[in-house]
């Protein structure tokens, strides 16, 4: 893609904010004040048990990349991620990567003419497959949650690992969707959970955004009218080993 970077940026936080990312009236809280640390001990013990075994999705040479320039650039303690999405192929692979970390000391509230800085990461497997890092930009708009601190990004990942069988059981029961996984604060803010469904490229289509809770394996999703499909995604919740609920509104998360 020949569009500068900054306006590939503007372009991600638009589209986060137009799939549910909370933009705060306020200035985002710093995490200390929102996480519980008993809650991320408890992502961690999860996500150890998600990954077992298996190789991991996201290269462990890449996580120490973006956590080192998280920590070149950002001026924030706990050096918060703000905005993260991966994108799985059919055979659970990763084919996208996008993550914003802001870098300015300063949180801006939801005002007019705010911008904020950031660095970022961005992987297309189909635009060559390499991690791109870049550093000091700037992008329209105030900041956004602050969602988890680079050092807890290896737990992050571990739990791609529960998504990974997600996406392959996905397929296994012939749903022709590819998943995206976008990570988001839990309702009690004190940690953080994922928003996922079939990614962008594939709607309109009639499964939506479900939420998984790493720490539960709990995955809740409104009802599906179509009865197969519906039966075809309690399959692969299963087949994940998720206890899938459905509700009546994705305001129950």
């Amino acid at each position: 893609m020949k569009h500068p970077s900054f306006v590939v940026l503007a372009l991600c936080l638009v589209a986060a904010v137009a799939f549910g990312y909370e933009v705060p009236r306020i200035a985002p809280k710093p995490l200390k004040e929102t996480q519980d640390p008993a809650q991320v001990q408890a992502h961690a013990a999860a996500a150890e048990r998600a990954q077992g075994d298996a190789p991991p999705v996201v290269p462990e040479n890449w996580i120490k990349q973006i956590q080192n320039l998280a920590r070149k650039n950002s001026h924030r303690e706990s050096m918060p991620v703000e905005h993260s999405t991966f994108i799985f192929k059919r055979d659970g692979s990763i084919a996208q990567i996008d993550m914003v970390i802001p870098t300015n000391p300063t949180r801006t509230p939801n005002a007019a003419d705010q911008n904020h800085k950031v660095c970022s990461v961005q992987f297309d497997a189909n635009k060559g497959g390499k991690l791109k890092l870049s550093s000091e930009n700037k992008v329209e708009g105030p900041d956004l949650r602050e969602i988890f601190g680079v050092d807890q990004l290896p737990i992050v990942c571990q739990e791609l690992s529960a998504l990974r069988k997600f996406q392959q059981a996905f397929a296994a029961n012939g749903l022709k969707y590819t998943l995206e996984a976008d990570v988001i604060l839990a309702p009690d803010e004190k940690s953080w959970i994922w928003q996922v469904g079939p990614s962008e490229e594939q709607m309109p289509n009639i499964i939506y955004a479900m939420y998984y809770y790493p720490v539960t394996g709990e995955l809740r999703s409104t009802s599906i009218d179509n009865a197969k499909v519906k039966q075809q995604v309690e399959s692969a919740a299963k087949a994940a080993g998720f206890h899938i609920t459905w509700v009546k509104s994705m305001d129950d998360r």
